[in-house]
């Protein structure tokens, strides 16, 4: 009997659009900050008008390469999940390291207050959604290796 697999295929966009979204903006901030902090830094009435001070201020304290990474880590994310569009053990596994980084990141680079746990309880669901698909699709099942019924030369 075919198993179907359209549940996995819509979390597998959904998660497709997340991370190719997280790798484009993560990308375009890490570019275009040393621009955007000196257009702010010259023109501090443009954050007063949205009473945006604090979080620019917030903002323009991460390193760039804080924002670099977690783009790259949107591009694996990605990657995982086409791994897994073709049933591919190691896909779960791609995706899972991105997504295990993605939470400690900020961690590292920025600090515990911007840990959420609603980060990490919507990257467990997804993760446990995944395996339990790529469980029911038999892709963590290991393969029969082929028999060796060939003669070996010997007698």
């Amino acid at each position: 009997m075919k198993k179907s697999k359209t549940g996995l295929c819509i979390l597998l966009v959904l998660s497709i659009i997340y991370g190719a979204t997280l790798f484009f903006s993560n990308i375009i901030l890490a570019i275009a900050m040393p621009t955007l902090n000196a257009f702010y830094t010259s023109h501090p009435e443009m954050l007063e008008a949205f009473h945006a001070t604090t979080a620019w201020e917030t903002l323009a304290a991460v390193p760039r390469t804080y924002f670099a990474a977690m783009g790259l880590l949107g591009a694996l994310s990605v990657v995982g999940c086409v791994l897994m569009w073709n049933l591919r053990r190691s896909g779960y596994h791609c995706y899972a390291i991105a997504q295990l980084l993605m939470l400690a990141l900020p961690l590292l680079f920025i600090g515990k207050g911007f840990l959420g746990l609603g980060d990490v309880m919507m990257t467990a669901l997804f993760l446990v959604v995944y395996y339990l698909q790529l469980k029911r699709l038999d892709v963590f099942s290991p393969k029969e290796l082929p028999s060796d019924d060939t003669p070996t030369g010997e007698q």
